[in-house]
């Protein structure tokens, strides 16, 4: 609450419910934005200086001038990127669906106006903090051992039930589906495929809910319409699809039309063609002011309307369709499906000790875990850390072999597959 509830939560959600043009918001922001970073940040100081940027007005409009940034600038400088004192800051992780882990940092200030604008976008939808809330993330909310038949945590002060990602499959879905219905929840979000799997066996079996959600916020996954079908079937209620990053990008999210917009409030948007409609995304997000995201090359591609004209302004943009990146899944006898976004929660763990990673299973109970390390990692320590962090996702009868390499080998498009499964 302290962290996500501060007043800045309640400064940005007035700001936002009365604001009248959006556009000149961004400009503002992205002033404000650009001139602080400039001030705060040793790299980015020194970028623009390098840059003979100084003395220029760098706006939206120009914002080309100044260049891309990387995950590994990130990795690798993150000490002189952020803009205060390591001792003041909440420190957080990404595996990422690549497979690189990476350690960044927050604070209340960013944190709470994240969670303002997430709240606002669920409001135009009707959905408003402090109604029955059903959540599936990343975070371990059972323990390994836990024989019981129950897989969530009842968070009160948000009257929000959190349940399990990691336990969600198989039978042990009838009894999610049961707490279900007797919490009656009015809305549901987080990870994609655990919503869809739920909705499937609701579908399969032929359940009756006694409840009607008023919308369902998938995230962390790449939502395709055949999802989509089956939750909305499922639930009788919309899906309304969102995209953002836990390292701060700025946020994509659904309207009550079912298109998909760009929050110009959250940051500034770029794109670079890849093939046709389908572009790379380059963000700026104005909820990252502690490890700033300026230019960051995400990694994450969406498929617009139309081409985008050369000089293209931030109100050119129509999003199609969000593509994010390749969702290769792996298997597990006892837990069924195991996806990108939980191989990379694990590698979360690890810290920056795991430069690249790779998990490649060939049959059912063995997975070979490829890892590309820092120099001074201490291999045991990561393998005891990872297999413990893998037995969450996968149980106990998988085995892993961990192999450390100098690279992770590109495919043909040029691409590093993070999970590839070749169980036929």
């Amino acid at each position: 609450m302290k962290q996500r509830y501060t007043k800045h939560y309640f400064e940005e959600i007035k700001r936002l419910r009365e604001c009248n043009d959006l556009f000149e918001l961004q400009n503002q922001r992205f002033e404000e934005f650009y001139n602080y970073i400039k001030k705060n940040s040793e790299f980015y100081s020194e970028i623009i200086k390098k840059n003979n940027l100084s003395d220029k007005k760098i706006t939206v409009a120009n914002i080309n001038q100044l260049p891309e940034i990387t995950k590994d600038d990130i990795r690798k400088n993150v000490d002189n990127i952020i803009t205060k004192k390591k001792n003041k800051l909440i420190k957080m992780g990404t595996g990422g669906s690549t497979g690189k882990s990476m350690v960044f940092y927050t604070n209340a200030y960013d944190m709470s106006r994240k969670i303002a604008y997430l709240d606002y976008f669920k409001e135009q939808h009707g959905v408003y903090k402090g109604m029955k809330r059903v959540s599936v993330g990343g975070r371990k909310i059972v323990p390994i051992k836990q024989k019981k038949k129950v897989f969530w945590r009842y968070n009160k002060p948000l009257n929000q039930l959190m349940i399990s990602a990691y336990h969600a499959d198989g039978e042990n879905l009838k009894y999610y589906i049961k707490k279900l219905n007797k919490f009656q929840p009015e809305t549901l979000d987080g990870y994609t495929t655990v919503i869809h799997r739920i909705a499937k066996y609701i579908l399969d079996n032929n359940i009756e809910l006694n409840f009607t959600p008023i919308a369902i916020f998938p995230s962390a996954e790449t939502l395709t319409d055949l999802m989509r079908d089956d939750i909305e079937k499922a639930f009788n209620c919309p899906v309304r699809n969102q995209y953002a990053s836990s390292e701060g990008a700025p946020f994509i999210t659904e309207n009550k039309e079912g298109e998909l917009e760009i929050n110009v409030a959250t940051g500034v948007f770029e794109f670079k063609k890849i093939h046709g409609n389908i572009y790379e995304l380059i963000v700026t997000g104005f909820y990252t002011t502690t490890t700033p995201l300026l230019r960051y090359k995400i990694g994450d591609s969406v498929e617009l309307e139309n081409e985008l004209p050369v000089n293209y302004q931030q109100k050119d943009i129509k999003i199609k369709r969000i593509i994010g990146r390749n969702n290769d899944f792996l298997q597990s006898r006892e837990k069924g499906i195991v996806t990108n976004v939980n191989l990379s929660t694990a590698i979360r763990f690890v810290e920056n000790d795991v430069i690249e990673s790779q998990f490649v299973q060939n049959e059912i109970d063995n997975i070979i875990v490829y890892l590309v390390i820092s120099n001074d990692a201490d291999k045991n320590n990561i393998i005891k850390k990872l297999k413990y962090e893998l037995e969450f996702r996968f149980g106990t009868s998988t085995n892993f072999h961990f192999e450390f390499v100098s690279k992770i080998p590109s495919t043909s498009g040029g691409k590093k597959r993070f999970a590839i499964n070749n169980i036929k």
